[in-house]
Order: structure tokens, then C-alpha cells, then sequence
């Protein structure tokens, strides 16, 4: 799976320009039609609509400006809800306030109301003049949301995604898991990284801390790492021999490449954006078993390759560095026990889009709990030994 370091695709901070519109609604103002700054560095622009940038008595009725600075009051105390109630409350009076959909749009985002903070802020794009100060950014918190809510806000709000996590063969979903059973560990194998640029020994322990985060939820999830150390008798024959076999007995193999190709190209600029690549590895395409009503190869995801670039990593502090590793190892490692699809909710550890925390939410843990007790007889689902 590719991931980009800076995912267009982002939550955006809007902030409001509280000396203009807060304690700003007395006579004074009124007498002096108070304007934005970005007004005053602009009074020749025109307008893709009637509203004003002047928030005052000019252009707006005081009552519902009166409204709108409890509300801000509200909303920098913490309180999301009363702020809402206010801010509706403006509206009624005058509905071509239209700073009043930034507020709400914040609120209810914070509150996890996507569809109806992605109302507000469409709202707010068909009101506010063209030169409002915060009009670029409402404009990619649309497209963020219009992304996020594309399954629906059910598929954000349910307890688990375990729907979106099945991957295909021979044109057929199903799902895929390991045997946890009898202390079977997960087999890890690192790949050499003597002359690697920008490799860190501690990458390696940083990777097991990110993959160990799992067993929170699977309990019963050992790993074991493989001996990569060559002994220096062999010929350089036998030591290839040697390590095939060590590789061969791994269900994960970890590689540290120092920049990936992309389309054959290693200058591709996507080549230092990719925070990691994880893909199965199919061990015998020949050797097929029925599975249902479909063919289904028994060694499907019999082993997965994660690689883990690091030309990206290198623009990063150090301790930056082994926080991105352990985020990177826990997502992909997810991917591996078999999570081989993408949570919709920015708030869990799979989700589609950049994550900051090394953190399993609740969804998380129920996903990969609810997939470890799927009946097999009522499921298609490839278990993995």
C-alpha cells in the first residue's frame, strides 16, 4: 500500500478574525463601518455575491451580530454545543451572515457531525464574498470532507469497519487472517542493511514497538524476529543458501531501501513521498483448493513484503524519525494480519489519509478482533499457517 508523507487530503484550521468581529458592535463601530483588513487592501475587488465584508450595522442586523460574538465567546470556552445553538439562533435573525457557517462548520466538525459540517461549510461558499480571508481554506475543507463522507457517515460512526477490509482473488472477496493458535509467533525477517543511507539501528527496534501495538487487541499475537547475520565461513555460495532459507521461513520480510523507483524511475519526485509499500506475497500460484464456490490459492498472503523508504524519513529530527517508524510498522503490519483495506474515520490508525499518533482506537481494536472470530464456516476466509 503507498501512503504520502503530505496528504493534500487534510483537515484545516480555521480561526476567526475576532478583533473584527468581537466587542466591535457598539456606535462607534456603527458610525465608522468597520471594515476587515483584508476589505480595506481590497475596496476595488468585486464580489461573487451581495453579502459585505463590513461585519456591521451597515450590512447586518446588530441583534444577529450581537448573536454571533456569544457564540465565539462560547465556542473559545470550549463549549461547542451552545455555541451552535447561538450561531442558529443569528441565523434566524439574519441569514446572510454568512461568517456564521465558519463557526458552525468548526463545530460541528469538532463534535464528529461531518454532513453537517460539511453543509455549513458549502453554505459558506455560496455566501461569503470572494475576497473572504478564510475562502481557500473552507474550499479544500470541502474537498476533505466530500473524501471522508464518500461511504456514507455510518461507515465513520459504526463500531468497526471489518466490511472495507477484504481484499480479492480469482474475482472474489474474502478474508484473510493468520493461525495465532498454539503460540504460533509471526516470523520477521530484516533485511541486511550494511551501507544502507540514512539507516539507524534503531529503526529495527522502532518497527517492532509499532507492530507490537496490535496485541492490545489480539492477545494471543507473538512475533520472532530471524537471525539476518551470515556466519563469515561460508562461501559466498553457501551463505546465499543459508539466507534463502532463513528468508523462506518468514511470514514478514522488512526492507529499508533508501529511496523506492516509481515506474522505473528512482528521480520520480512520488519516489521521496512514499512513506511505505506493503504487498502480499503468493507462494504457489499453481497449487489451487477449493474454497466455497471458488478457487482460492491456499498460500495466498503467505508472506508480505513491507518496504519502508528512507530518503523521506531523512528530512525529519531524529526522535521525529522513530515516531513516523513505529506509525508506519503498526499500519502496515495491520495490513499484514489482515486488515487489507482502510478505515474512512481520521481517528483510527488505518485510516485512508495521514496519521500523526501511534494510537489503536476502539475501531481499530474491533476490527481486528471481529475478524479473528469470524466463523469460517459462515465466511470466506483464507487463514494463513
Amino acid at each position: 500500500m503507498l501512503y504520502l508523507l503530505n496528504i493534500n487530503l487534510k483537515l484545516i484550521s480555521i480561526t476567526f478574525l475576532t478583533l473584527i468581529f468581537l466587542t466591535c458592535i457598539t456606535n462607534t463601530c456603527a458610525k465608522n463601518d468597520i471594515k476587515t483588513q483584508e476589505n480595506l487592501n481590497s475596496t476595488n475587488q468585486s464580489s461573487t455575491s451581495n453579502s459585505s465584508l463590513e461585519i456591521s450595522e451597515k450590512s447586518y442586523k446588530k441583534e444577529a451580530i450581537l448573536k454571533f460574538n456569544d457564540a465565539v465567546k462560547q465556542w473559545e470556552s470550549k463549549s461547542a454545543l451552545s455555541a451552535i445553538a447561538l450561531w442558529n439562533d443569528a441565523l434566524k435573525i439574519d441569514s446572510s451572515l454568512w461568517v456564521v457557517y465558519l463557526g458552525l462548520g468548526q463545530a460541528y466538525d469538532s463534535l464528529q457531525e461531518y454532513s453537517k459540517s460539511l453543509e455549513s461549510y458549502k453554505n459558506y461558499l455560496k455566501l461569503a464574498p470572494r475576497e473572504a480571508p478564510d475562502r481557500q481554506s473552507v474550499e479544500e475543507t470541502v474537498k476533505y470532507l466530500t473524501h471522508l463522507l464518500r461511504l456514507g457517515e455510518d461507515k465513520l460512526k459504526e463500531d468497526n469497519y471489518l466490511s472495507l477490509v477484504k481484499t480479492k482473488h480469482q474475482g472474489k472477496e474474502h478474508y484473510v487472517r493468520w493461525d495465532l493458535s498454539n503460540d504460533k509467533p509471526l516470523k520477521i525477517y530484516f533485511y541486511p542493511t550494511n551501507g544502507v543511507e540514512n539507516y539507524r539501528n534503531e529503526f529495527q527496534g522502532a518497527f517492532l514497538e509499532g507492530a507490537m501495538m496490535w496485541q492490545e487487541a489480539l492477545p494471543d499475537l507473538k512475533f520472532e524476529v530471524l537471525d539476518n547475520e551470515t556466519p563469515k565461513n561460508l562461501s559466498e555460495k553457501e551463505a546465499k543458501k543459508k539466507e534463502s532459507a532463513v528468508i523462506d521461513q518468514a511470514q514478514v520480510k522488512v526492507v529499508f531501501p533508501s529511496r523506492f523507483k516509481v515506474k522505473g524511475s528512482p528521480n520520480n519526485p512520488l519516489a521521496s513521498q512514499i512513506d511505505a509499500q506493503s504487498f502480499p506475497i503468493i507462494r504457489d500460484k499453481k497449487n489451487f483448493r477449493v474454497l466455497g464456490v471458488i478457487m482460492i490459492s491456499p498460500f495466498i498472503y503467505y508472506q508480505a513484503q513491507i518496504a519502508i523508504p528512507l530518503e523521506p524519513l531523512s528530512t525529519l529530527s531524529s526522535d521525529d524519525q522513530l515516531k513516523k517508524i513505529k506509525i508506519i510498522a503498526a499500519r502496515e503490519v495491520g495490513h499484514v494480519l489482515g486488515l487489507w483495506g482502510f478505515s474512512p474515520n481520521p481517528d483510527d490508525l488505518m485510516f485512508d489519509g495521514e496519521v500523526k499518533e501511534l494510537k489503536l482506537s476502539d475501531r481499530d481494536k474491533n476490527t481486528i478482533k471481529k475478524l479473528y472470530e469470524l466463523d469460517p464456516e459462515k465466511e470466506e476466509i483464507v487463514t494463513n499457517n
